[in-house]
């Protein structure tokens, strides 16, 4: 019935398109003069006049250069035209040209110096812009940020103001990196993290900071709120054709090694990366994706995440970084990763990667959970852990965007991943009344888990002759399938009884989605724009579990357990239409709009017993977004937005999850999807002539029927669902509750400071989080506020002498409402002294100091220690290309890792085991084989590619004439 459905609309919505296609009604053709100027050097011309005369010398057109040399004269009537250019200093450009029914595109236009104003023997050295403000783009210029002649993009970057690298995830003003573009275009993929480690810093000209509308959105410059934190990195045309890269092999004390590298070929458009590792010392440059199915410590039920660890997790070495991102334990990695872009005549644009990675990891693990509920006030939880995973992934990632012609364009993006996974884990957990032991487990639990998943977005654009009326179709559908099993023994001691489970569980579980847009945007004035969208979207989830226990009799898992199977099916289908509205002036801008949501929600349930429930929603999603730009460097925005949210398979299915017979969870049939509204501000501010920036964001969130935990904690013997439960043991269910509330806000500010030749950047941060929840049927809210503090010191005084500090603070304010006294306050602080000097015939002296102080924990994991690194090297060959390094990691060997997370229910503190003191020996060579410069072609196809992207110039792919008035004015 609902497949039917979907065959329906999406036949509806193409009919509809077509039907809007051949109806279109002429319109009065109107065109655009385009183009960016430039001076001999390849500098862009600010603030040169354009201005568009008639044959008969009557002025018809004209404006200025902006920061980039672009400039756009709009609403041309087709004929004749002389167009001219003028600039002090500079010969008078002018040409005849010819315009058509779309835009003119002059391409480059190069400015010659006025002979009669030229200068000979002077050397003018004027001080780059550090930082600007285009739009809601933060651009940092790299010449401004000195770091050593083999940093790479992490070692840049982390110097920005409002980046920040400290916790291994890229994070920019207050939000964490979805991903890092190269001039525009995907670099390996989603990874941030590979693409910052494997690009050198002596290739990037700028660095480019905003918020990423959805594809959809981009083109027809309505905001649906699919939006994420992208970093592009534009490289210096003289940079854009040769081979760079390095190649490294390390080897230490107690057989540790580390050896790897990166290779790029950049020629024009055509780019290919390839980049490999192995190690066994914690560098693992893992995506999110990597990681999908590992089970962490703790019989495989993994804990929730808060808090950062002690040393970033404990460290490795890779280059110049001492301090990774990582999984916690200790990791053996395999890796290799290939990258692939290029321009496939004039017409196609085609990026394209593939990772693979094997780790194996091991884990140790000390827990301590202090739980709220008042009878129970003294009762915590301590547990022992240890386990064994070894992972392999293989991800792939393409983008193909193909120009139909001037009017049309599509766009095809396909993703694939598949994993197997391998764990084993052991624990020892007690619960405590006091000083009194309740009851305690000992387990081993072991899984054969894998999977895949595909996933592909296609999009359909069209433009209409006339100005700002555009088309687009999307349609974005995915298959998943993870099947594995798993196998527990463990003894369970209670009062005065012992529970042994011995059983084997064999579980299948796979989805898809389909989901499609429908937009259809209409000018209603030169300021003024409306746009029509419809989406369907459909997701269908099945889950089947089969739990038997060993058999004395057959020898094998022959006796199936009821209560732990079960097989499930949810299906969620959504109706969404509705109606925005866009107005656009010079000095501000805004979208309001509002959508109407029809969901149904179907659950059928097969084993253990039949059961069917369907409900269906109504909902009213208003949208608001608003944009004033104080002038071109100052500009505030506004977002307003709504969503809902469906609750997963494994929520939805009521199976018990028994891993830990202390601590069991299932699930809840009865939920039903929760209802979100978020507002966010943001306000950037840059100073040229100081160098400086600002930034500032306040964000809030309120959830209706958000989907919380219930936990009935047993203060005696009793049954629950089912399910015996003995003195101390519990039982965890998701739960609809209303309450649940996030606030955050964070400013940063940077500047030069000249007296000390570095640049200085403080951030402060503050937040909230209420978590509503369910403890033995009394609500509870746990409440979480964090006042943050952080300041980083960089140095800008040469290539061969660098050095960073850096300096977090986080103080933790937590209460309860159902036992107060369980309230609590804990502080964390982590500093950084890092320092690089090239001196006598190339020899290099690098240190680095992490300093950790936690503070307010649980008794015994309090920790204050100091993590230093330290290295000398000598630079060889011609060139000083090569380098041999000898290193020293954790010299105190004092390395450690803490995290603490709040939730509804209790307060954990977390342990894991790291690596210390090793000491190794590394060779590297640096690959630099560039040409002179970039040929004027590279230049015109790569200037800005990451503006480009995002409609300020014509999109990747897109032929000139579908620039700037492909679609209504992006904004944002």
């Amino acid at each position: 019935m609902y497949k039917s459905r979907i065959v329906y609309t999406l036949l509806f919505i193409f009919g509809c398109a077509n039907l809007l296609h051949a109806q279109e009604p002429a319109a009065a053709a109107t065109a655009a003069v385009s183009g960016i100027v430039k001076d001999n050097v390849n500098e862009p011309q600010i603030g040169a006049t354009v201005s568009l005369q008639t044959p008969a010398g009557a002025y018809a057109g004209g404006g200025a250069a902006d920061i980039d040399g672009h400039f756009v004269i709009s609403n041309i009537s087709p004929g004749t035209y002389r167009v001219k250019i003028s600039y002090l200093g500079f010969t008078d450009y002018t040409k005849e040209i010819s315009v058509g029914a779309t835009e003119f595109n002059l391409g480059i236009v190069k400015m010659e110096p006025s002979k009669a104003t030229a200068l000979k023997e002077v050397d003018i050295v004027e001080k780059a812009i550090a930082v600007q403000q285009k739009d809601d783009t933060t651009q940092f210029n790299a010449n401004s940020y000195k770091v050593n002649p083999d940093a790479s993009a992490e070692d840049l970057v982390r110097k920005m103001p409002g980046i920040d690298l400290s916790s291994g995830t890229p994070q920019a003003q207050g939000e964490q990196v979805a991903k890092v573009l190269v001039d525009g275009k995907p670099f390996f993929g989603d990874d941030a993290t590979s693409s910052l480690k494997n690009l050198p810093a002596e290739v990037i000209d700028k660095i480019q900071v905003y918020d990423e509308k959805s594809e959809q959105s981009q083109f027809t410059g309505f905001d649906d709120g699919n939006t994420s934190k992208v970093i592009n990195i534009v490289t210096k045309p003289g940079k854009r054709q040769g081979v760079f890269g390095k190649v490294y092999g390390a080897y230490g004390y107690d057989d540790k090694y580390n050896a790897g590298g990166n290779i790029n070929y950049f020629q024009g458009d055509r780019r290919i990366s390839l980049i490999g590792q192995t190690n066994n010392v914690n560098i693992q440059n893992f995506a999110a994706q990597d990681l999908l199915g590992i089970s962490g410590g703790s019989g495989g039920r993994g804990f929730g995440g808060g808090g950062r660890r002690g040393g970033d997790g404990g460290g490795g070495m890779a280059g110049n970084n001492f301090m990774t991102a990582q999984q916690g334990g200790i990791s053996k990695t395999n890796a290799v990763g290939f990258n692939y872009s290029d321009k496939w005549g004039k017409k196609v644009d085609v990026t394209a990667s593939y990772f693979f990675n094997n780790s194996n990891n091991v884990q140790d693990q000390q827990t301590n959970r202090q739980y709220l509920l008042p009878s129970q006030a003294d009762q915590t939880y301590d547990e022992l852990s240890n386990a064994t995973t070894n992972n392999y992934n293989h991800r792939f990632n393409m983008r193909l965007n193909y120009t139909i012609d001037s009017s049309n364009s599509l766009l095809f993006i396909p993703t694939i991943s598949a994993q197997n996974n391998n764990s084993n884990s052991t624990l020892d957990g007690k619960t405590y009344a006091g000083s009194d032991v309740i009851n305690s487990i000992t387990n081993n639990f072991n899984s054969k888990l894998k999977g895949y998943n595909l996933n592909g977005m296609l999009l359909y654009r069209h433009k209409f002759k006339k100005r700002g009326r555009t088309l687009s179709l999307m349609a974005n559908g995915g298959y998943n399938d993870n099947e594995g099993n798993t196998k527990l023994y463990s003894n369970t001691i209670y009062d005065t009884s012992l529970v042994i489970t011995d059983q084997e569980a064999i579980q299948q579980q796979n989805g898809w989605t389909l989901n499609s847009n429908i937009n259809y945007t209409e000018p209603l004035s030169r300021k003024s724009f409306m746009q029509v969208q419809y989406g369907l979207r459909y997701q269908e989830s099945e889950s089947d579990k089969r739990t038997y226990n060993f058999s004395q009799q057959t020898g094998d898992y022959t006796l199936p357990d009821t209560l732990l199977s079960n097989t499930f099916t949810t299906d969620y289908l959504t109706h969404r239409g509705g109606l925005t509205y866009r107005y656009m002036d010079t000095a501000f801008n805004f979208n309001i709009g509002v959508d109407f949501q029809y969901a149904t929600l179907n659950n059928d349930r097969v084993l253990p017993y039949t059961n069917n429930l369907q409900r269906s929603f109504n909902n009213i999603l208003p949208s608001a977004r608003f944009q004033y730009n104080f002038d071109k460097k100052k500009n505030l925005r506004l977002f307003y937005r709504t969503s809902t949210n469906a609750p997963s398979v494994t929520q939805l299915q009521d199976v018990i999850n028994n891993a830990n017979l202390l601590q069991q969870s299932v699930g809840n049939p009865d939920l039903v999807q929760s209802y979100q509204h978020n507002l966010m501000a943001r306000y950037n501010a840059t100073n040229t002539a100081r160098s400086s920036t600002f930034f500032a964001m306040l964000s809030g969130s309120l959830t209706q029927n958000y989907i919380a935990n219930s936990t009935i904690i047993a203060e005696d013997t009793m049954t629950v669902n089912h399910v015996f439960l003995e003195r101390g043991a519990q039982l965890s269910k998701p739960v609809n509750l209303d309450g649940y509330v996030n606030l955050r806000s964070f400013a940063t500010y940077g500047m030069p400071v000249a007296a000390l030749k570095s640049n200085l950047n403080i951030n402060a941060s503050a937040g909230y989080v209420r978590i509503p929840g369910l403890i033995n049927d009394r609500k509870n809210y746990a409440n979480n506020t964090n006042l943050g503090l952080g300041l980083v010191l960089s140095s800008n005084i040469s290539e061969k002498v660098d050095f960073t500090i850096s300096s977090n603070s986080s103080y933790n304010i937590v209460t309860n409402t159902l036992n107060t006294t369980a309230n609590n306050k804990y502080f964390n602080q982590s500093s950084r002294l890092s320092l690089n000097y090239i001196f006598w015939r190339g020899i290099v002296f690098n240190t680095e100091l992490n300093h950790q102080l936690y503070t307010g924990l649980s008794a015994g994991y309090n920790q204050n220690f100091l993590l230093w690194n330290m290295s000398v090297a000598k630079k060889v060959f011609k060139n000083q290309q090569g380098e041999i390094k000898l290193s020293v990691f954790d010299l105190l060997k004092q390395n450690n890792s803490i995290a603490r997370s709040v939730t509804e229910t209790y307060t954990q503190d977390l342990r894991t085991n790291v690596l210390q003191r090793y000491f190794m020996l590394t060779f590297t060579y640096n690959l630099r084989f560039f040409k002179g410069g970039a040929s004027m072609k590279d230049a015109e196809r790569n200037s800005d590619r990451g503006m480009m992207d995002r409609g300020m110039m014509p999109p990747p792919g897109m032929a000139p004439g579908m620039g700037g008035d492909y679609g209504p004015p992006p904004g944002r």
